[in-house]
Parts: structure tokens; C-alpha cells; sequence
């Protein structure tokens, strides 16, 4: 933070200028800077005490990059390491290791964080598969969960949440249980409920959210209902992107190509309901983010390539008009410091 009105803001790119830096203040963004030796980070992570900035680098053969973000609006590039895998597409920290998913050849892998926040050489790797499938696992996403014990990988192209025990000393992954959807579900992303016993996973090839019932103990997800996330009259197909929660566990978000809208959902003691679809303003919505008090979200629309936000209330999650937006080419990945 520069001052109470203004927040540094990362946002990631495919196709564009790297890593890409901005302010925010009272909602609006202004461009700073830009990284472009972080090359394709279409995936953004904080340390634990937000003084490192991770980014995976969506190449055939991956990059994990390490940056020092101790000065918000001048970062530098710490280190960067193999991924260990193709195509990675997310990253989170998990205890004193980063944890990446890799969509071209379904590997989950960890890196050890040093103590000044930079990266050491690949620590393991697992490939998520269902034999006798057949199919590519296309891992999407990695998330801790709430208690810090297990790891939740999301795998498209295997239609399951597999969740992983994590060997905290060595990094080391191993299958603990598996949660199957329906086929051609394509699950993309995922967000646990605020309370940690739920998550809501977003289909990317099916545009839906299938609940389910998280139990922390046993380490398992029991598969509940799926409700349609796009609008009437959405085009067919659309390819939803990013769910994000609430701070207060009442609406999700969710964003989705095609439609190029934000679809506001309703949580209650069922299935989520479908409250408003708001245009982004911008084509091929990615990421999506909740600024600091929960009144402004902002969307990295990646065609032709800018970041919009949109007034919310949150005493009722609906979206006002677009608000403004600033050019970012390529832009997929919003994070707020």
C-alpha cells in the first residue's frame, strides 16, 4: 500500500508485456510498469507475508519465477526455475513450497521456498491420472485446503478433484482420494466456501458449478448438486473461467468466454442460484478479483486485452456498470497487494 486511497495491483498476461504493475485508487487503475522477463505469467501467487509475488510462465517447457515485491511499484526478480512440467497453468503456496499445475502434461509439482522467498530447484512431481482412462489429465489448478493439511488438484481433462497428501518436508504428492463429475464436465477452478466445508467447482467444457461437501478429517469432497452459470440467451458454446467467493460467503463470481459476462450467484443452504449476468466489458473474460471491502471487481478480459471493474454492493453481490478499464494486452491475471 502507497497510501490509504491506493493499492499496487499485478496483472498477468498471455501475449502481452510480462508481468504488467498498477495502482489502484478509489476503484480505478492506472498503469506503471512492467516486467516483460516474466515472460507468459497467466497465473499469480502471494507469499504468506505478501512480500514475494510467484508466477508461472505458460511455456511448452514451464517457468516458476520468484519476484520481491518488498517495494509494491518497483519489483525484482528474485529467481526462476524450471516448473516441471508443460504448460502450467496455476501455482499456490503451500507451507514453505510453491505447488504448480501443469494443463499440457498433467504434472503437479513443488519448489521449497527459502527463507527470502526465492525458489529452489523441483522438489517433486506427480502425474494425475485415472488408469484405463485414457484420457489427458490436463491439470488446471492447485489449492490448499483451509486446515493446510491436503492439496486439491483440478484435472479437465480427466473430469476429478483428486486430493493429494503432501509430504511438508519434502514437497513430496501422493493421491489420497478423488472426487469424479459427470463426463465432459471439464472442472477448471475451484473456491472453498469461506466456512471450509464446502468448494464449488466450475466446469469449463459444461458451463456449471457442482457443489460439494468438504470433509477435512477424512480428506474427501462428496459430490452435491450442479446449476448452469450463463445467462438466457447465452451463446453456445461458452467456456466458463474463474469463480471467486465473497469474503462474507453469500455470491460467487464467474466469469465466462463466450458470454463475456460475470455470472452472480446466490449461496444458500442448496445449490447456488444465478442472481445477474453482467457484461465485462471486454472479450474473453480470465481472471476475475474482489478489491478490499468487497466494492469493486475487477475482470482481465484477454481480447483484445484490458482490465475492467465493476461497482458492487455487497449487501446485495450485484454488479453496477462498468466503471472504467485501462489497456492491458493479453491481460488474464488480476492480484491485488
Amino acid at each position: 500500500m502507497t497510501s490509504p486511497e491506493t493499492q499496487t495491483v499485478y496483472i498477468g498476461t498471455l501475449d502481452g508485456d510480462g508481468l504488467v504493475v498498477a495502482t489502484a485508487r478509489d476503484g480505478a487503475l492506472t498503469v506503471t510498469a512492467a516486467l516483460p522477463e516474466v515472460r507468459e505469467p497467466s497465473a499469480l501467487a502471494f507469499s504468506a507475508d505478501r512480500a514475494t509475488l510467484y508466477a508461472v510462465s505458460e511455456l511448452p517447457d514451464g517457468v516458476v519465477t520468484a519476484v520481491d515485491i518488498s517495494d509494491p511499484q518497483r519489483p525484482a526478480v528474485l529467481t526462476a526455475q524450471p516448473s516441471g512440467g508443460a504448460g502450467p497453468t496455476h501455482l499456490d503456496v503451500f507451507g514453505d513450497h510453491l505447488v504448480t499445475a501443469h494443463y499440457s502434461d498433467g504434472v503437479v509439482a513443488s519448489h521449497p521456498i527459502d527463507a527470502d522467498g526465492s525458489l529452489g530447484p523441483l522438489g517433486a512431481a506427480l502425474l494425475l491420472e485415472v488408469p484405463g482412462s485414457g484420457a489427458s489429465p490436463h491439470a488446471h489448478q492447485v489449492v490448499p485446503d483451509p486446515t493446510g493439511r491436503w492439496l486439491l488438484a483440478v484435472a479437465l481433462g480427466l473430469d476429478a478433484v483428486f486430493v493429494l497428501r503432501f509430504d511438508r518436508a519434502t514437497g513430496a504428492l501422493a493421491e489420497h482420494s478423488r472426487m469424479d463429475l459427470p463426463a465432459k464436465t471439464g472442472p477448471r477452478h475451484l473456491v472453498f466456501h469461506p466456512d471450509g466445508t464446502r468448494v464449488f467447482v466450475l466446469g469449463e467444457l459444461t458451463p456449471t458449478i457442482t457443489t460439494a461437501d468438504w470433509e477435512p478429517v477424512a480428506g474427501t469432497l462428496t459430490r452435491g448438486e450442479s446449476v448452469t452459470v450463463t445467462g438466457p440467451g447465452a451463446p453456445d458454446p461458452t467456456y466458463p473461467a474463474e469463480i471467486a467467493a465473497s469474503g462474507d460467503g453469500r455470491f460467487l463470481y464467474v466469469t465466462t468466454r463466450g458470454e463475456d459476462a460475470v455470472g452472480v450467484l446466490r449461496i444458500g443452504p442448496g445449490a447456488p442460484q444465478l442472481v445477474q449476468t453482467s457484461p465485462t466489458g471486454g472479450a474473453w473474460p480470465r481472471h476475475c478479483a474482489l478489491g478490499p471491502g468487497g466494492t469493486w471487481l475487477y475482470v482481465a478480459n484477454q481480447r483484445p486485452g484490458s482490465v475492467t471493474w465493476l461497482p458492487r454492493d455487497p449487501a446485495t453481490g450485484r454488479l453496477g456498470p462498468i466503471a472504467g478499464e485501462v489497456t492491458v494486452r493479453g491481460a488474464c491475471w488480476v492480484a491485488l497487494a
